[in-house]
């Protein structure tokens, strides 16, 4: 979060204090409550203005991505170190699954051999390795929330801006944990494959982020299968 107030407009709690227990192996963060709602609870309730005002913002902040990336060729979390999304998770640090890569091929091959490391025919593995690079390639990198659910996403009304017709919701996104540098279909396609269609919430995406149709498909394939 440190690096997103810094280097980013998009609104996330203030972060106060880090330190660590050595005794017991665990890191703490000391950082602001933020006592609103969530977007997911909130999101039936609001009218198509309300809707289409957040998304706006979404979007506007989205655009700040391509900003946060532009020194960045290496997929990688943000603290450069492995990457931290469900799909590369090991037991003890694979440096061909989830090891930073300096190529779209790397992080494809990574996702096959992780098929393999969890006990999966190589054959799929293999059929895995043919079709991944028609689908995952050319893409550029780009600064990655990796959870874009609207459960993330505290809303607050803004009681200085109200109007007889119109509120003015403030927002603030949460759940930067996974965050990294990431293929620039990872954000679409991992928002698209956390739906839950209980509402229409899916159907505003392609509003905030660019769409990857194709992508997605596989992307979601590759989730069921992969995720630990």
């Amino acid at each position: 979060m440190l690096f997103v107030q810094e280097m980013t407009k998009v609104p996330v709690p203030r972060v106060y204090a880090l330190y660590s227990n050595p005794q017991i192996g665990k890191n703490y963060i000391v950082m602001e409550h933020i006592a609103r709602e969530t977007l997911a609870k909130l999101w039936a309730s609001l009218t198509g203005a309300e809707k289409e005002s957040i998304v706006a913002k979404l979007h506007s902040y989205n655009t700040t991505r391509s900003y946060t990336s532009c020194h960045h060729q290496v997929t990688m979390s943000i603290d450069k170190q492995t990457l931290l999304d469900e799909i590369f998770w090991t037991q003890h640090t694979e440096a061909m699954i989830n090891s930073p890569f300096i190529t779209e091929a790397a992080l494809n091959k990574a996702m096959a051999w992780k098929y393999t490391h969890d006990s999966q025919p190589h054959y799929k593995a293999d059929f895995y390795c043919q079709c991944l690079p028609h689908i995952f390639c050319g893409h550029k990198l780009m600064f990655t929330h990796d959870d874009c659910q609207h459960k993330n996403i505290m809303i607050q009304s803004d009681p200085q801006r109200m109007t007889a017709n119109n509120r003015t919701l403030e927002i603030v996104i949460l759940d930067w944990e996974k965050s990294g540098w990431y293929p620039s279909y990872w954000e679409y396609c991992l928002a698209v494959c956390a739906l839950c269609w209980d509402d229409d919430w899916g159907l505003w995406i392609e509003k905030m982020l660019d769409l990857f149709i194709s992508e997605v498909s596989w992307l979601q394939i590759l989730r069921l299968e992969l995720w630990s």
